[in-house]
Parts: C-alpha cells; structure tokens; sequence
C-alpha cells in the first residue's frame, strides 16, 4: 500500500506476528520503523499480549525509536450486538497514554477508522523524518528517499457484503 501525503509517499509492508511464528518474525522487523499492535477488542488475551509484542519489535528495531498505533480490530461485532467487548475503549486508551501510542478502534468489515489507523501511522513516520530523527541511509531498506509511479487512493468505506455460504450437498 502506498500512501501519499504532500509529495511524500509511504509505502506499508504489512506481516502478521502470530505467535506460532514467533521464531521467524525477527526476520521481519528489519528494515521497519514502526508497527500497528493490533488486538481482537471482542477477546481479552489478545490485548493482555500486545506488550510482549510491543517490547519484541523495540528490540528488533533498535537503534530507532518506533512508531506504534494500537489498533482494537471487530469494532462491528460489538457494535450489533454478535459479540460482547472483553476490552473497553477506557482500557486501551489508558494503555495508549501510559505508552504514547494512538490508540483507535476500527471494523474491516466496514472500515470504520481503518483509514485513520494507517494515516496516524504514516503521519507520525513522516513527522520524525522532518524533524530530522528518521534518516533516509544508504544501503538500508528502511526509509528511502525515491518516486513510486504507483500510488493507491484507497476508499477504505467501500466494501462489499459477502454473499452467503451455499451447501454443496
């Protein structure tokens, strides 16, 4: 995903830290700057281990300080009453604070605030390269200054229902 902002274009990599991958995933954070913690809001063990996945990607990232937004995903499910919130709004906000993390809610099946989750993340990213705490290295895949002919303008509010699952038999 490439994202523009006043002539700047951030390109996103995204990978999925599961903890059965664990052993793999340091392989991943090189070359990154920061990361979205995201937590299922409707069960609670996924929030009590963003702090583990938190503290992993500060090492692996080191020397720099990185960018986190803490995301609480399947705002939708709570939403219309299929599932019962095991983490409150009130709790991941207290988090956030205590971390200096922005902290959002969002839903992908109707991407409420998927847009604002990847824009905080991006914006924070561009503000430390103004202000000169990011560097854009040679020989280092991280941040790079250069053109990307391809720039996705992204509705993020668009979607469409999934049909319902027929039976085979």
């Amino acid at each position: 995903m490439v994202l523009v902002m006043q002539f700047f274009h951030c390109k996103l990599i995204f990978f999925i830290c599961i903890f059965i991958f664990r052993s793999i995933t340091k392989s991943y954070y090189r070359n990154s700057v920061g990361a979205l913690l995201i937590y299922d809001i409707t069960k609670r063990a996924s929030f009590d281990h963003i702090p583990v996945w938190m503290n992993d990607a500060k090492r692996h990232i080191e020397p720099h300080r990185p960018v986190f937004v803490l995301v609480g995903c399947k705002l939708d499910l709570v939403n219309n009453g299929a599932s019962k919130r095991e983490v409150s709004q009130e709790e991941a906000k207290q988090f956030g604070a205590e971390h200096n993390i922005f902290t959002v809610e969002t839903s992908a099946k109707t991407g409420s605030n998927v847009e604002l989750a990847f824009s905080a993340i991006t914006q924070e990213i561009y503000q430390r390269i103004k202000s000169g705490e990011y560097q854009m290295e040679e020989g280092w895949d991280g941040i790079k200054s250069g053109y990307s002919h391809h720039s996705a303008n992204i509705d993020f509010n668009n979607y469409i229902e999934a049909e319902p699952a027929k039976s085979c038999c």
